[in-house]
């Protein structure tokens, strides 16, 4: 009898500068669309907030406190990316970068080593193509 269960397999790539400047690219781009979407959420919310006090004043306070919060969470994405910005420009080639953890299947086999079977694996990627897999 055999059973397939998940176990984490982290994704590490090694950095070279095709993939440190893609990656530099991509946060980028999504610090950039953060920065358009809080462009954008600034002048929908005051015109919002503006129709809601004309018809009641608790109304327009909610509103008000939903913008504010969505804002808040959005401005906290944003600065974590510029972290990740910050990282990733300090990053050295040749040197590794965790992309992830996923799940990924196992089968377990009556007789199977649980904890070898179960311990996280690490695929290792350079340029888009796996170069190493570690169980």
């Amino acid at each position: 009898m055999s059973l397939f269960v998940k176990r984490p397999v982290i994704l590490k790539n090694v950095v070279t500068s095709s993939f440190k400047s893609q990656l530099t690219k991509e946060l980028e781009q999504a610090i950039g669309q953060i920065d358009r979407w809080l462009e954008q959420e600034e002048f929908q919310s005051r015109r919002l907030i503006a129709e809601a006090q004309k018809q009641d004043a608790r109304r327009a306070n909610q509103v008000r406190e939903e913008t504010d919060r969505e804002r808040e969470k959005q401005t906290q994405v944003q600065d974590n990316l510029e972290q990740r910005l910050k990282q990733v420009k300090q990053l050295q080639i040749d040197s590794l970068f965790v992309s992830g953890t996923y799940d990924a299947p196992v089968k377990v086999e009556v007789g199977d080593n649980i904890h070898a079977k179960l311990s996280q694996a690490e695929i290792i990627v350079k340029d888009g193509v796996v170069v190493q897999i570690i169980e």
